[in-house]
């Protein structure tokens, strides 16, 4: 089943408290927020963004891929739970609305050319959470 991107980005939005954006969107604020630079500009374009977004969201793969996240970053981030949900809405909306790499360039190098996204790291194999990343192979 899917759903409009606009709604999803509706319900991505109601996971975020307003203390929440109010922190989000004071650099100084946002201190507290256990998030990186990069996924907090990601938050701000998620709560800020007023394109029409006319696509649609494979409500099962959203599903998978927070799943996937979620039990990920249970395993490699157990120390730091409060800073999931930033990931986690983070790597939705740029996989599923906005259709970008879900890592910084800076942090894997990937790489743009023309309308395509290519990535020296990125991982074809079973489990690997880039099978939701837009990301092509870089060949090395």
């Amino acid at each position: 089943m899917s759903i409009m991107q606009r709604e999803f980005i509706t319900e991505l939005r109601k996971q975020v408290s307003d203390e929440e954006r109010e922190s989000l969107a004071r650099s100084e604020g946002a201190a507290h927020i256990l998030i990186s630079e990069s996924n907090r500009a990601t938050m701000l374009r998620l709560l800020n963004d007023d394109s029409p977004h006319d696509g649609e969201v494979d409500e099962e793969t959203a599903r998978e891929l927070h799943q996937a996240l979620a039990s990920y970053l249970r395993e490699y981030m157990a120390d730091q739970p409060s800073g999931h949900k930033w990931i986690i809405l983070c790597c939705l909306y740029l996989s599923m609305v906005a259709k970008e790499p879900q890592h910084p360039q800076a942090v894997v190098g990937w790489q743009k050319v023309e309308d395509a996204y290519y990535c020296s790291a990125r991982e074809d194999q079973e489990g690997s959470l880039c099978r939701w990343c837009v990301c092509r192979r870089l060949e090395a």
